[in-house]
């Protein structure tokens, strides 16, 4: 797709203008030469009195729409920067333009980013009441009225979830990167090769050493360990014996005295032996995963998930008999070959089994993803199926008990949709709040696995990432960036 862009703010980069085409444009790309899209749009922001005029012509083949918005004498909800200043100006501009040639807006209007919640929690921590920021996300943003609602909901209950949460508190994420097939929707594809699973031997012992280096920097800097993931990737791929391992050094090397909860994403129900099960449980995990992503075995087949729908009922069961409390299912709207009945058909399935946690995922198109290859029609801007189910799936799930407590966006999602973790009271994981708002520090070991040191305040972000592919990890003597770690807490929590 080709971009023009005439910007002599100096406030928004590049990037961010083709954030605004990818609501429109889901899917494209934007090379500097060689460009063959049917699509292009041209952009142009600057000063203009004491606001900002931004200007917008999306092209689609031969259709043409152009819009302009102003904010000199734009009186904003909430004071707000020189860069939301403009972004509010050209993002109304695209959402005019946008909604002209193609008949939609966007439910979360020219919102960018993975953490719309955040920013609502920002606002009602420092003050402001919730008429002021549902009128800020629905007036200044273009956020549509359910998906405000639900962004609020969100941020109040996360609120209650971080009181008592200090700035030495923290999570530790443990990365399994492996998988017994790889699903159509997914952009890992090594993570599945025979050559890859016979790793795992040798990645336990990296692992392994890995944790042991992170207990000794929890330990030398005085942070308190409150929540604990294993994910993946299939954490469940990994037999009885290594389960038990793994979990195991968890156990021995960290002060777990103050953590809140154990997670294991057990993850495919063909994973799933009550061996398995069992090694977890008696290693102190408190909570578990078992994601069929969905319940119509046609949809399951034409994105290569190898179980069965009944293997999901099985594994639940299993779960239950070997005392877990708290089981979590994910569920995926917008997947090739599902209905809008049979979206809903599952969902009540799943209801009505018990499960304490839903999360509730939108399918989003990888670069990498064989989805994006194999079928001409999978990038839907309007996505008319994926939004009746996510909204479906919001009135229900809220009308039965569950609240939303976390939630996440991510790019090229069918109908600009977004990730939400749903739960009974009590039963949210805190793990997914502290990494999606970045309220504390959260410890990674484990290819792909990314630590991030957030400061008291919040406001200093430094990331330190492990290699993506395991045998990049195996291969890496690096280590888990230790003394860089040290440096940061003394830098930003030395009283």
């Amino acid at each position: 797709m080709r971009l023009t862009i005439d910007n002599t703010t100096g406030l928004l980069n590049d990037y961010y203008f083709q954030t605004l085409s990818l609501l429109y444009f889901p899917g494209e790309k934007f090379p500097e030469s060689g460009d063959t899209s049917p699509a292009s749009a041209e952009y142009t922001l600057k000063r203009q009195g004491n606001g900002y005029y931004g200007k917008a012509v999306l092209h689609a083949g031969d259709r043409t729409a152009s819009a302009e918005f102003s904010t000199d004498g734009y009186v904003f909800t909430v004071p707000v920067d020189e860069k939301n200043n403009a972004s509010c100006a050209i993002g109304t501009a695209v959402l005019r333009a946008g909604r002209e040639l193609f008949g939609f807006t966007p439910p979360w209007g020219y919102l960018s980013g993975l953490r719309p919640v955040k920013r609502a929690r920002y606002y009602l921590t420092r003050g402001y009441d919730k008429d002021t920021v549902r009128t800020l996300f629905t007036r200044d943003y273009g956020v549509s009225e359910e998906k405000t609602e639900l962004s609020l909901r969100t941020a109040l209950r996360e609120t209650e979830m971080l009181r008592g949460i200090g700035g030495k508190d923290a999570a530790l994420y443990i990365s399994i990167p492996f998988c017994p097939t790889r699903c159509e929707y997914c952009s890992f594809v090594s993570y599945a090769t025979p050559r890859l699973l016979s790793l795992i031997p040798d990645y336990l012992d990296r692992l392994i050493a890995d944790l042991d280096s992170t207990a000794r920097v929890l330990r030398d800097t005085g942070v308190r360990l409150v929540a604990v993931y294993v994910g993946g990737g299939t954490p469940s791929i990994l037999d009885p014996k290594q389960t038990d391992r793994l979990l195991g050094a968890v156990g021995r090397l960290f002060d777990m005295s103050s953590v809140r909860e154990f997670t294991f994403e057990a993850g495919r129900p063909d994973t799933v032996t009550r061996e398995k099960l069992a090694a977890v449980k008696a290693q102190g995990v408190t909570r578990i995963s078992i994601n069929p992503q969905s319940l119509n075995q046609n949809v399951l087949k034409a994105i290569g998930r190898q179980h069965t729908v009944d293997q999901f009922f099985d594994a639940y069961e299993t779960a239950r008999s070997v005392g877990f409390s708290c089981i979590n299912a994910d569920l995926i709207a917008g997947l090739p070959e599902d209905t809008e009945e049979s979206f809903r058909s599952g969902l009540e399935k799943v209801i009505s089994m018990g499960f304490e946690s839903l999360t509730l995922h939108t399918l989003s198109i990888k670069n990498a993803a064989p989805l994006r290859f194999d079928r001409e029609d999978v990038y839907d801007p309007a996505g008319i199926l994926a939004a009746s189910c996510v909204s479906y799936a919001y009135d229900r799930l809220t009308g039965c008990g569950y609240e939303p407590y976390y939630l996440y966006r991510q790019k090229n999602t069918v109908g600009n949709c977004e990730n939400t973790g749903y739960s009974r009271p009590g039963q949210e994981n805190l793990y997914n709040v502290l990494m999606m708002e970045e309220y504390a520090s959260v410890f990674a070991c484990g290819a792909g696995a990314i630590t991030k040191l957030v400061s008291p305040d919040g406001n200093v972000i430094e990331r330190l990432a492990h290699r993506k592919y395991p045998y990049e990890y195996l291969s890496d003597s690096a280590g888990i960036g230790e003394e860089r770690i040290k440096e940061f807490y003394v830098e930003h929590f030395n009283d």
